[in-house]
């Protein structure tokens, strides 16, 4: 059925592209991204309080300019903000570059790029336990595959955008989950824990995004099948937090290493000595490593 749409405006507070956020969802495999490959066009299709939420972004003057279809306009404006990190103030971010000469040379190069966040804390969560012990190509296959059969959808421009199934929605098909092909061994016992935690709350972004790093990092890791790795990804690309530096990510580690001519693995203590300049966007210019290093 196609729903009537509204709209919103966002005006990004520093430097901001959402051709550069475009050109990251392509190349992004876990994002299964199946909307148009425009420049200052981009879908984005998730979950909303009152069901499937899609919308249509185009960059006009410097704003971002939202059609809703399918929800709450306003839900979508602030979930859109987040998603694109437009909910901070980046011109700060902007400065790094000055005190920095690789990470502005990165920002020249890579001009306007903020993270660009998983949906919500609760689909990064899952993402962490689909991902475990398989090739990032086949856990794509696996998330798109249960947003086909599981998940719901909204229609934008005539096309059907699939959305990984809610914590409702995985809750609700717990015998499939358990014979879904491709989730081996404890998975879908995880997955219907994450999505218990996500309707109790504690996978809100908000209220993630409330806490010191390390403390919303160590409530993550009490949800079953998910260790560090993955409660730095809830937190940071999952919340959104801005200021964190990851513990031992391989590929940011590696970048690291090309791009300050250090030893790799670099030093821990060499890295956090280089962060320093980074503050308060440590977890924006990781994400700008890896993006460099085509991660």
């Amino acid at each position: 059925m196609t729903t009537r749409a509204s709209a919103f405006v966002i005006e990004p507070q520093g430097s901001y592209s959402l051709a550069a956020s475009a050109r990251f969802l392509w190349g992004f495999k876990p994002a299964t991204y199946q909307g148009p490959r425009e420049a200052d066009h981009l879908h984005l299709a998730f979950n909303g309080a009152r069901g499937p939420l899609g919308v249509c972004l185009r960059e006009s003057k410097g704003r971002v300019e939202g059609e809703v279809h399918g929800g709450d306009a306003e839900q979508a404006r602030r979930q859109v903000a987040r998603i694109l990190s437009l909910d901070l103030d980046g011109s700060g971010y902007d400065e790094i570059g000055s005190r920095d000469k690789v990470v502005g040379r990165l920002q020249t190069e890579y001009r306007g790029l903020r993270p660009v966040l998983w949906v919500d804390p609760y689909e990064a969560a899952c993402w962490a336990v689909i991902s475990t012990r398989i090739s990032m190509v086949q856990a794509a296959g696996m998330k798109e595959r249960l947003a086909a059969e599981l998940g719901d959808s909204v229609e934008m421009h005539g096309e059907q955008q699939r959305i990984f199934p809610s914590p409702e929605k995985l809750l609700a098909n717990g015998q499939r989950l358990a014979a879904f092909r491709g989730l081996f061994g404890r998975k879908p016992e995880y997955l219907l824990g994450i999505a218990r935690a996500a309707l109790d709350g504690k996978l809100n972004a908000d209220r993630l995004r409330s806490l010191p790093a390390e403390q919303a990092i160590e409530q993550m890791k009490q949800l079953g099948g998910i260790g560090q790795f993955g409660a730095e990804l809830i937190v940071l690309r999952g919340a959104g937090e801005p200021d964190f530096l990851p513990s031992g990510e391989r590929r940011l580690l590696g970048a690291i290493a090309s791009f300050y001519g250090l030893p790799d693995p670099p030093p821990r203590l060499e890295i956090e000595a280089l962060a320093e300049k980074w503050r308060p966007f440590r977890t924006w210019v990781c994400v700008l490593l890896r993006a460099s290093a085509g991660s």
